[in-house]
């Protein structure tokens, strides 16, 4: 139960989670913005993903504008190796502006391990062509754990009703990166890579 007295129950959020998809157009892609001073302000933190029983310490981008779970650069999949999993129904995604997104319909997840400090669990993630950012943790996972985000202060506080039940007992705050991410250092390729088994 949530402090708001409702409940979530975790099989059906992701269920709805995939129902609508939406990314906003900083995540995606170098877009040019007039004001400098608001070029490459985005609260990104470190995190380690767990796939196969190994772990891959990475970025992922906070986006409170994008709709659905998470999404995970297709590149970065195909690099580490990621199991995906085909889904039923194709899903559109679409830019802040409702143009459907240059990168293509979702056709696969992979489901990995996330931790940041004190924070572990399993979440899945839409494969699709980002840009700068190996993974995006968008606005239904945000509300999930409820997170209280200072932007003018980088920081997110993971301290909600559903966090201390379900991933830690004490609030935990995380900051963001302060530095440029590095730039990807895998291969780029078009498409979903094959399905492996």
């Amino acid at each position: 139960m949530l402090m708001d007295g409702s409940s979530v129950d975790d099989n059906s959020f992701v269920l709805n989670a995939f129902k609508c998809f939406g990314i906003s157009r900083l995540s995606v892609g170098k877009v040019e913005v007039l004001e400098g001073s608001m070029e490459r302000k985005h609260l990104v933190i470190t995190c380690t993903l767990t796939v196969n029983n190994q772990e891959i310490s990475t970025h992922g981008l906070m986006d409170c504008g994008a709709t659905g779970i998470a999404f995970m650069d297709q590149d970065f999949a195909r690099h580490h190796h990621m199991q995906l999993v085909e889904l039923k129904f194709i899903r559109q995604v679409e830019v802040i502006d409702g143009r459907p997104i240059d990168s293509g319909d979702i056709t696969h997840i992979a489901t990995v391990g996330v931790r940041f400090p004190d924070h572990n669990g399993w979440l899945p993630m839409c494969v699709t062509k980002l840009g700068d950012h190996p993974i995006v943790l968008q606005i239904l996972w945000l509300r999930l754990h409820d997170a209280a985000i200072q932007f003018a202060s980088n920081i997110a506080t993971f301290g909600s009703q559903y966090c201390i039940i379900h991933c830690y007992v004490a609030p935990v705050t995380v900051h963001g990166i302060t530095e440029e991410p590095p730039e990807p250092d895998y291969p780029s390729s078009k498409g979903i890579f094959p399905l492996q088994i």
